[in-house]
């Protein structure tokens, strides 16, 4: 599995509510035939922090460079982010799964 951390700096309640309005419901509506597994968004006193977790990095790339995942980060105003850390060879269970 693939996993990356991105890093927002701003403020945080706005951060989050243009990526809810703008970013997230191209990103559901594309990112899983590209193998997204799941994300995770936190508030923090400088921003936000996500978390992605891909099923391989080779997926997480091509969905970045769609066009519609382009247009969508330009429309949302979101910052670069100001960090970006990957892991390729991550391990996790999804507990949901697990009878």
């Amino acid at each position: 599995m693939y996993f990356t951390i991105h890093t927002l700096d701003g403020n945080p309640d706005e951060l989050l509510a243009a990526k809810r309005e703008h970013f997230d419901p191209v990103v559901a509506e594309h990112a899983p035939r590209f193998g997204a597994i799941s994300t995770v968004t936190l508030r923090t006193d400088t921003g936000l922090t996500v978390y992605n977790l891909w099923l391989d990095a080779d997926g997480a790339r091509s969905f970045t460079a769609l066009p519609e995942i382009q247009n969508a980060q330009r429309v949302s105003r979101l910052p670069a982010p100001s960090s970006f850390v990957r892991h390729d060879d991550a391990d996790g269970t999804d507990f949901s799964a697990v009878p």
